[in-house]
C-alpha cells in the first residue's frame, strides 16, 4: 500500500480533511515520511479506530521509508478486534 493510498484509507476511518490535505501537502514537498508521521499521530490524537490491516500497512510503507517500526506502535491501540 502507497503513502496515498494510507492517506484515502484513514480518510475513510474518519481522519478529518485538513488533516488528509496536510499529509497531501507533505507529499507534494517529497515529505513522504513526515505525512506518513501526520496520518499516524492524528489519527491517534483523535482516537479514530483502524483495523489490523491497516496496521500493517503503514508498518509496511515506513519499511520501504526505513522508518523504525517502532515510532508507530502506539497505534496498536486504535487497532479494532
Amino acid at each position: 500500500m502507497l503513502i496515498n493510498e494510507i492517506i484515502k484509507k484513514a480518510s475513510l476511518f474518519g481522519l478529518p480533511q485538513i488533516d488528509v490535505d496536510i499529509a497531501n501537502g507533505y507529499i507534494d514537498y517529497n515529505e513522504c515520511g513526515l505525512a506518513l508521521e501526520h496520518i499516524a499521530d492524528q489519527l491517534f490524537e483523535f482516537d479514530i479506530k483502524i483495523d489490523e490491516p491497516f496496521y500493517h500497512s503503514i508498518l509496511s510503507v515506513a519499511d520501504k521509508m526505513v522508518i523504525e517500526r517502532n515510532q508507530f506502535d502506539f497505534l496498536k491501540k486504535l487497532v479494532e478486534g
